[in-house]
């Protein structure tokens, strides 16, 4: 469960960390429209909430990774496995 938990943990904010450099990259890209003639670049919202959201769903997510097996594994004799039964 540990192991799970520090995936989560460092996935979620590798992700986060990612994806807020390609969000700026994505913010300098020039957008040329006829509809919105005040709009320079993308518009793109970095909002906290939504990196809140991300980190969250991912420590959700590889709980349960790790939870749902380890329940499983939890039932089974150790013996049995090594013996290969």
């Amino acid at each position: 469960m540990s192991q799970a938990i520090i995936i989560g943990v460092v996935g979620g904010l590798l992700g986060l960390l990612l994806g807020l450099i390609f969000t700026h990259i994505i913010n300098t890209i020039p957008f040329q429209t006829q509809a919105l003639p005040t709009v320079a670049t993308y518009p793109i919202n970095f909002n906290p909430w939504f990196y809140v959201i991300g980190i969250v769903f991912a420590l959700i997510s590889t709980f349960f990774a790790g939870y749902l097996p380890a329940k499983k594994a939890k039932k089974i004799d150790p013996v049995k496995i090594i013996r290969g039964q």
